[in-house]
C-alpha cells in the first residue's frame, strides 16, 4: 500500500555528508628468502627443522596514488629458526627477517576520498616452504623460502551528497498515535501469563 508522504517547503534540498568510508581493500600472498648464518660458520650437514614466528608488521605508506587504484608498501618482519647438524652435534641459528611488499588496491567506487588512511594486517602467518644448504660470499649459509599472506584496506574521507527532506508535523503525529495504537494492542499483563 502506498502512502502520500507530504513535505514541506525546503523538500529537496541537497545536504553534503563527510564520512569515513572504505576506498578498497586487497589480500596477497608474498615470498621472500632468508639467509641465516650457521653458529661459528660451521657447515650444516642436514636441516633438521624450522620455524617462522612473531610475524609484524611495522609501517605502511602510500607508494603510488591513481584515480582508481592506490599502491600500498607494507614492510615487517618476523623470526626464523631453524636446527641444522653439523659434526655431529645438534646446533639452532635464528634471524630476524624483513619484508617488504607493495599491495595494489582498486577503488571501490567512483567517490571522491581525502585523508587516506591504511589499515594493514597479516592475512596468512609466515611458513617456510623449504630450506636448503648455500653458499654466500664464500661462506656457508641455510636460505629459506617463507611464505606469508598480507591484507590491507585504505580508508578516507568521502563526501556523499544526500537529498534532505522535512515531514509535514501532522504526519508524524499521526504516525506517532499509530504505533503508539499498535503498543497497546500488544501489551500482556505478567500476571495472567500460562506458567509452565
Amino acid at each position: 500500500m502506498e502512502e502520500d508522504i507530504m513535505m514541506s517547503a525546503d523538500a529537496g534540498r541537497v545536504r553534503t555528508i563527510i564520512t569515513n568510508a572504505v576506498y578498497g581493500s586487497a589480500t596477497q600472498i608474498c615470498n621472500t628468502t632468508i639467509y641465516i648464518s650457521p653458529v661459528d660458520n660451521k657447515k650444516p650437514a642436514q636441516i633438521l627443522g624450522c620455524t617462522v614466528k612473531d610475524a609484524q608488521i611495522k609501517e605502511c605508506s602510500f607508494e603510488e596514488i591513481g584515480d582508481n587504484k592506490v599502491n600500498v608498501r607494507v614492510n615487517g618482519m618476523f623470526e626464523v629458526h631453524v636446527w641444522y647438524e653439523a659434526n655431529g652435534d645438534t646446533f639452532v641459528a635464528k634471524t630476524n627477517g624483513k619484508f617488504s611488499d607493495v599491495i595494489p588496491v582498486e577503488c571501490l567506487g567512483g567517490e571522491s576520498y581525502r585523508n587516506k588512511q591504511i589499515l594493514a594486517w597479516i592475512s596468512q602467518k609466515p611458513i617456510s616452504l623449504g630450506t636448503m644448504i648455500v653458499s654466500k660470499s664464500g661462506s656457508p649459509a641455510v636460505s629459506v623460502q617463507v611464505e606469508y599472506g598480507l591484507g590491507v584496506e585504505v580508508i578516507g574521507e568521502a563526501m556523499l551528497n544526500v537529498l534532505a527532506y522535512k515531514l509535514d508535523n501532522e504526519l508524524i503525529k499521526k504516525d506517532e498515535e499509530v504505533i503508539t495504537n499498535s503498543l497497546t494492542m500488544f501489551n500482556v499483563d505478567a500476571d495472567s501469563e500460562d506458567e509452565d
